[in-house]
């Protein structure tokens, strides 16, 4: 079984953070509960609606990485037995294998930045002084 490094439980955390419905709620670790800021009805509903989004497009990137993971399995294997070292090769093999991971990050940030957009400039000045390290 393959070691997992910090950063991916990390990453693992942070998914289920937003698939749960806290995205705002626990940024940098720090337990900030969205719910502090007294979101109105439509914000609730907003954030909702988001978080169902978010969800969809973090689960066919997930299933794509699992078919990666598994087509990538053979990568090292390709770049260590080739009698020179063949650095075109371990790049498109490290590419191959981080890059959907890099999908993943990006669709996260890009569902915090829209549940973010949905604070009043109160609501957000709040959270940001609460939450968020510089």
């Amino acid at each position: 079984m393959p070691m997992r490094s910090t950063a991916f439980y990390a990453r693992i955390l942070l998914c289920a953070a937003l698939l749960s419905g806290s995205a705002l709620a626990y940024a940098n670790g720090q337990g900030c509960d969205i719910r502090q800021l007294s979101l109105s009805a439509e914000q609730q509903d907003q954030l909702r609606r988001l978080r169902a989004d978010y969800r969809h497009r973090s689960e066919a990137l997930l299933m794509q990485m699992r078919s990666a993971r598994q087509y990538a399995a053979g990568g090292p294997r390709a770049v260590l037995t080739a009698p020179t070292f063949d650095e075109n090769l371990a790049r498109h093999y490290v590419n191959g294998k981080y890059a959907l991971q890099m999908q993943r990050e990006i669709e996260s940030l890009r569902a915090q930045h829209a549940m973010f957009q949905v604070l009043t400039p109160q609501q957000r000045q709040e959270w940001l002084l609460r939450c968020v390290q510089s």
